[in-house]
């Protein structure tokens, strides 16, 4: 009974340890363009057009996506998500362009690709996160080929999560009746896609989108609820200050063998970013906070430039994702964390090491669809 009673004790001086913001509704600030107040001319993003039939057709491929058939290509270790998340990201940067440029032509032609996929319900048919509770979980009996279901949601929740702040960017120039069409679909999205698990008490691991908290973030921007902004900002930094560890690894991320240093920089690359964000929308971010992700960032410089030593870290949970074989190494920096090198630097002062495998993958411009910006985008 003892034992009980200290085990209580511990854990709840745990979690009063947690960093706290503290962020109140009368906090909150709304940026006009999610990640930004006014969106500009950013090369960084890139500099496609509608006017190109192959982006043009490409952006619309997602009208009649069926992603079930394409999710079931997949298996726990890699997930075909190049004919989802390869348009929506282009569909981004294209707005991204257009609105910077303030070309008329141009937001039109994504304000009628914008409607089209909300009449189309795309994504609507995937799997929520209800009904995954009847399925098997990823990595079952440790088996990488096994399938995941939770990747079919994920990646329609993320892509949807992108919609939405490309909605963001268009709502200005959206007319009664589009935004009520817009929105309709945002708000069925929303109820089956995001709300299930907006503050769903998850135990291990950060992965994109702030760990899910974006989307909240972007629906909380969408709605105007500062309510659910504020309660979302001190959730998920209270989750970041429980996976992140004092010494700079990140629960789950960090040890799933050879591609523990690729889904560090994973984790990092989202909690940054979820963290720019916070700080841009009125959160002031705890110092304890900030020294995790320090850390972090000086153990991805670890991994980098030592990988054995990197590796060496053991850790004390269960886990049966990290069953990859050496063929399916990835020993570098996540190629689509695009800009964490900025994101590192600004938020922690440190230079990330010179990854050359890293730099000959990473898109040489583009939207970071593992957080919903680029962060070299953002204006000094």
């Amino acid at each position: 009974m003892k034992k009980f009673i200290l085990a209580i004790i511990i854990n709840l001086l745990c979690f009063l340890n947690y960093a706290n913001a503290k962020v109140k509704s009368e906090n909150i600030i709304f940026p006009k363009h999610f990640y930004t107040e006014q969106i500009e001319v950013c090369f960084a993003a890139g500099k496609e057009s509608f006017k190109s039939n192959y982006t043009k057709s490409r952006i619309e491929s997602l009208i009649n996506l069926d992603w079930m058939s394409e999710w079931a290509k997949g298996n726990s270790r890699s997930v075909n998500h190049e004919n989802l998340t390869g348009p929506m990201t282009l569909f981004a940067v294209t707005t991204h362009t257009a609105v910077g440029n303030n070309d008329k032509d141009e937001i039109n032609l994504a304000k009628n690709v914008l409607i089209q996929m909300a009449k189309a319900n795309i994504l609507y048919d995937t799997i929520g996160r209800e009904e995954l509770k009847e399925k098997p979980r990823c990595w079952k009996d440790g088996n990488p080929e096994a399938p995941c279901w939770y990747h079919a949601y994920e990646f329609a929740r993320d892509a949807f999560t992108n919609y939405m702040i490309i909605a963001t960017y268009l709502k200005e120039h959206l007319s009664k009746e589009e935004l009520k069409i817009v929105n309709k679909y945002i708000k069925k999205m929303h109820k089956k896609f995001i709300k299930p698990e907006e503050f769903a008490n998850k135990k291990r691991g950060f992965y994109a989108m702030g760990n899910g908290g974006i989307p909240n973030l972007v629906y909380a921007s969408w709605t105007n609820n500062k309510k659910l902004a504020a309660k979302e900002i001190n959730f998920r930094l209270k989750y970041i200050d429980k996976v992140f560890y004092d010494d700079g690894y990140i629960n789950n991320n960090s040890f799933r063998g050879y591609r523990g240093l690729w889904y560090h920089s994973y984790g990092l690359n989202s909690a940054l970013g979820y963290i720019y964000l916070a700080h841009l929308w009125g959160a002031k971010i705890p110092k304890k906070i900030i020294k995790k992700v320090t850390k972090a960032a000086e153990v991805l410089n670890l991994g980098i430039t030592n990988y054995e030593k990197f590796a060496s870290r053991k850790f004390d949970g269960d886990q049966n994702n990290n069953q990859y074989k050496k063929k399916n190494a990835r020993m570098h920096t996540h190629q689509d964390a695009l800009a964490i090198d900025t994101l590192i630097e600004m938020i922690t002062g440190i230079k990330l090491e010179t990854d050359p495998t890293y730099l000959s993958k990473r898109p040489k411009s583009g939207i970071d669809d593992l957080i919903g910006f680029n962060a070299n985008c953002i204006k000094k």
